[in-house]
């Protein structure tokens, strides 16, 4: 319905593709329901990017501590580990030159979330304020996906009813005394 929220980098193509998949899911029909199925999905999409950014700040960061500082000279041995560590892979070059720092992989990423702790904290917020508001969408869009059944639920049930009441047959005495 609108324009597409998509930062520099994202692929709209990939959003457009799950945005329509969720419609599909949700089998939204009406513009109030695709709606709701469009801003439940900028949610998720958020949360994905919120995501995406802790780790992306955990390994920038890993390969930062990695590498040495930005004063110390760079060797081809630091550009390689900072190279891997931010390619996500790790080979024996990575893991001796680690080792030499006195690190493993896992203590340099313990040291970086302690170091980090503020950064991914309020990241962790943000994912925790989307997923509310997620919530609120999704008991709106149940609300609009329902309604029809239920206003036929009702009507149903009031059908039922009258059937149910002709059925029982009043004594003609009882109910003049009823009067």
């Amino acid at each position: 319905m609108g324009k597409v929220p998509i930062l520099p980098g994202e692929s709209a193509e990939q959003y457009q593709q799950s945005l329509d998949a969720l419609i599909e899911e949700l089998g939204a029909k009406s513009v109030l329901q695709v709606y709701l199925a469009e801003k439940i999905h900028e949610c998720l999409w958020w949360i994905h990017r919120y995501e995406e950014q802790k780790r992306t700040t955990i390994i920038v960061h890993m390969a930062l501590l990695a590498s040495g500082s930005s004063t110390s000279q760079v060797t081809e041995t630091k550009e390689h580990v900072r190279s891997m560590i931010l390619a996500a892979t790790v080979d024996k070059q990575t893991t001796a030159a680690l080792r030499a720092i006195g690190h493993t992989l896992e203590s340099l990423q313990q040291k970086v979330m302690v170091e980090k702790q503020e950064s991914l904290l309020q990241l962790d917020q943000q994912i925790a304020l989307q997923s509310k508001i997620l919530t609120g969408f999704q008991r709106s869009y149940e609300v609009a996906f329902n309604r029809k059944m239920y206003a036929e639920r009702l009507e149903l049930q009031n059908i039922m009813m009258r059937q149910d009441l002709k059925g029982i047959e009043v004594p003609d005495d009882a109910a003049s005394s009823h009067e």
